[in-house]
């Protein structure tokens, strides 16, 4: 039992200094040379004393990942006392064994075993030999020096049918597997992306897309469309996009909504860079002339019509100014006649202003008295002429390309 004890130990302090578990898979053949320690059931006048350690050999074959069938070969000498003295014997160990993995835990791999086998016990002549058919049961495990390499060890109770109990048996070993295990079957992978169906958040990709860890479509710019989709795959991040992964182009102006400043700009219109009109300057103007009836500054309703051509004018280009011009003919004084024409210009002005509803800042007026005919004043006609007021419309206007 001291024996066994120490092997234990061994296989203990031995083990603790590797960090990885191999044992044998599903298809390997395995052999692990190694030494038994083994104290047999003698008569019930005779037992074994200072039994040595001896070789042991365990072949075997795992026929699944998680059973394995071996064989066991091993030999111990044990000393024997009787009444005609004390013998060298062996004690020969012949087992057949099933085994079980266990799960592994923290780098260790258990098992547990039992079979049945037969040991004969060779007495050195002193008394005849014998046999004894056994069963064994107990549990092991394996630690891994590399690859297909590992250090194994077991623990068994031995009952004997001449005797009955338990004896204790020992072994350590090396064990080398040979041959290729078996390759255990893929996980599921339902959409064939190469991501299990165990750990893929989106289960149903097409054939044939790129995916992530997740199995998921890749979308490298981050716009809600898969890189497979998207026709735009460098869109900004944050720019909305369309279904095919390109940038929105509201007023179709060929600049994205994300960098358009003017966003409202007409179908067809000519824009730059920013979405904006391209704008040309033109000057534009245009003339207004209206009469008077004699020594007066009332506007004649007739002209109503000319003074809203201005009106509508200064809406349309709200750049544009008007200067206005008062005028008289040459009845009267000089002096007289200076205050009607600029009565007749304040009256258009004043018309502008308080019925079109046009800012004064845009205006401008002054009278000429008689001092510009544009007609003789020899002439009842050319006097009718002369009592005018004119206006000059003009601007800058930004036109559209």
């Amino acid at each position: 039992m001291k024996r066994i004890l120490l092997l234990t130990a061994m296989l203990s302090f031995g083990l603790t200094s590797w960090a990885e578990t191999d044992a044998p898979n599903e298809g390997q053949f395995y052999i692990s040379p190694g030494a038994v320690v083994y104290e047999g059931p003698g008569s019930s006048n005779i037992g074994f004393d200072d039994t040595e350690i001896g070789p042991g050999l365990i072949l075997g074959y795992a026929f699944t990942d998680r059973w394995a069938l071996e064989f066991l070969a091993g030999r111990t000498e044990a000393e024997s006392e009787t009444v005609f003295g004390s013998s060298e014997d062996d004690i020969d160990l012949t087992w057949l064994d099933l085994v079980y993995k266990l799960n592994s835990r923290n780098g260790w791999q258990p098992f547990l075993l039992g079979g049945f086998g037969r040991s004969e016990y060779n007495f050195d002549g002193v008394r005849p030999d014998a046999k004894d058919n056994q069963f064994n049961a107990g549990i092991g495990v394996y630690r891994a020096l590399s690859d297909n390499i590992s250090l194994r060890a077991d623990l068994r109770g031995v009952s004997t049918t001449k005797e009955g109990g338990l004896k204790p048996m020992a072994f350590i070993g090396i064990t080398g597997f040979l041959g290729q295990a078996k390759a255990p079957p893929p996980p599921a992978d339902s959409d064939g992306d190469g991501v299990p169906n165990d750990i893929d958040k989106c289960p149903t990709t097409p054939p044939g897309r790129v995916v992530d860890a997740d199995g998921c479509q890749l979308d490298s710019d981050g716009d809600g469309v898969v890189d497979a989709e998207d026709q735009c795959p460098d869109t900004p991040k944050g720019a909305p996009v369309n279904r095919v992964g390109c940038p929105l182009d509201t007023d179709g102006d060929g600049v994205p909504d994300y960098r358009d400043k003017c966003p409202g700009s007409e179908r067809g219109a000519k824009v730059d860079a920013d979405g904006c009109y391209v704008e040309l300057e033109e000057d534009v103007s245009i003339n207004m002339y209206i009469e008077f009836e004699t020594n007066k500054a009332e506007i004649r309703p007739d002209h109503v019509s000319e003074i809203q051509r201005v009106v509508d004018f200064l809406r349309q280009y709200p750049t544009a100014n008007a200067v206005i011009g008062g005028h008289t003919d040459s009845d009267g004084s000089a002096r007289y006649n200076q205050n009607l024409s600029e009565r007749r210009a304040r009256a258009v002005y004043e018309y502008l202003i308080g019925e079109a509803g046009i800012s004064a800042d845009r205006l401008d007026w002054a009278g000429f008295g008689e001092s510009q005919p544009i007609a003789s004043n020899d002439t009842a006609a050319g006097k009718q002429r002369n009592r005018r007021v004119t206006a000059v419309v003009s601007g800058t206007h930004k036109v559209r390309q």
